[in-house]
C-alpha cells in the first residue's frame, strides 16, 4: 500500500513539474504571442477583426505583467491567448478581404452577362 502510495505521490509531482512554466517558457510564449499580433497589424487586423485584435494585444499586456511580476505559468498562458486571438483576428482579416474580392467578381460577372444579353437582343 505504501509503495502504490509513493508512486501516486511521484507521479503527481512530475505531472505538476511538467506543467510548470520557467522564464524561458515565457519569453519564447512572449515572442511568439508579439510576432503574430504584428503580423495581425500588418495584415489591417485591427480594422477588419478590432475586437479579436483588442483581446489579443490585452492579453499580451497581461502576458508582460504577469512575466513582471514572475508568475510564469500566468505568463505563458496570456501569451498563448493573445498568439490564438492575433492569429483569429487575422484569419478574420483574410477573410474579410476574401469576401470583398468575390463580391467584386460577382458583380463585374453579372455586368458582363448583363452586355452579353443585350448584344444577344
Amino acid at each position: 500500500m505504501k509503495r502504490i502510495t509513493v508512486v501516486l505521490l511521484l507521479a503527481a509531482v512530475w505531472s505538476t513539474a511538467a506543467m510548470a512554466a520557467d522564464k524561458d517558457d515565457a519569453r519564447v510564449a512572449m515572442a511568439q504571442a508579439q510576432a503574430a499580433v504584428q503580423a495581425a497589424e500588418n495584415a489591417d487586423a485591427g480594422t477588419a477583426a478590432s475586437t479579436e485584435m483588442r483581446a489579443a494585444r490585452d492579453n499580451l499586456t497581461a502576458a508582460q505583467g504577469a512575466s513582471e511580476r514572475r508568475n510564469w505559468d500566468a505568463a505563458v498562458l496570456s501569451a498563448q491567448k493573445a498568439a490564438a486571438d492575433a492569429n483569429l483576428a487575422s484569419a478574420r482579416a483574410r477573410q474579410k478581404r476574401a469576401t470583398s474580392a468575390t463580391n467584386e467578381i460577382e458583380a463585374s460577372l453579372d455586368s458582363l452577362r448583363q452586355q452579353l444579353g443585350q448584344q444577344g437582343s
